[in-house]
């Protein structure tokens, strides 16, 4: 059993599952993508991002081969044009988002999370006792035939298996984004 369990290895799932896992935590991470994964968005970051990443010491993977932004510039229908200067030294970092996301995933794996890839999260584990139930974990399934990647040896189910498998944990975090599974059936 793990004390966390993290889905979605993008920036969000990695940073938590690295502070977690330094902290102690046991921590699987999950991701339905096999990384490095292309991805559109996310080839900036603002200085804030910026500075937080460098407080909890995720930059060193990355930071070199990123190229220095001072400002953004907002572009709309009819040739509206907005350019806003970031102030005084502050600068945002341009940097491929497959660089950024293995950087940060590496981190994570070296902090010991326990990471597995091609993994598709079907939904929470309900525990129901009497009236009264819990999440205790969730339920995936792989996400093709191919084998899964994993930082750690195969587990129940096997690489590749596209049965379905329990994961408990005490503690869940989504990092998966809006439109996934976990954002529909953890609303209340």
């Amino acid at each position: 059993m793990y004390d966390v369990i993290v889905c979605g290895a993008g920036p969000a799932g990695s940073v938590a599952a690295t502070v977690l896992s330094r902290g102690g935590a046991r921590v699987l991470l999950l991701d339905r993508a096999r990384f490095p994964r292309p991805k559109l968005c996310g080839d900036t970051m603002n200085p804030g991002t910026v500075a937080i990443l460098r407080r909890l010491g995720l930059t060193a993977g990355f930071e070199p081969s990123a190229l220095p932004v001072d400002g953004m510039i907002v572009t709309g229908e009819r040739g509206v044009c907005v350019r806003a200067a970031y102030e005084g030294a502050a600068r945002g970092l341009a940097i491929e988002r497959r660089a950024l996301d293995a950087a940060l995933l590496q981190a994570a794996v070296a902090a010991g999370a326990r990471v597995e890839e091609g993994v598709l999260v079907r939904g929470p584990l309900i525990e129901t006792t009497g009236r009264a139930a819990r999440v205790r974990g969730i339920v995936t399934a792989a996400t093709c035939a191919c084998p899964r990647r994993s930082s750690s040896p195969p587990t129940a189910g096997g690489r590749g298996s596209r049965r379905r498998s329990d994961w408990r944990a005490s503690r869940g975090v989504r990092g998966d984004g809006r439109s996934a599974r976990t954002s529909r059936t953890s609303r209340t």
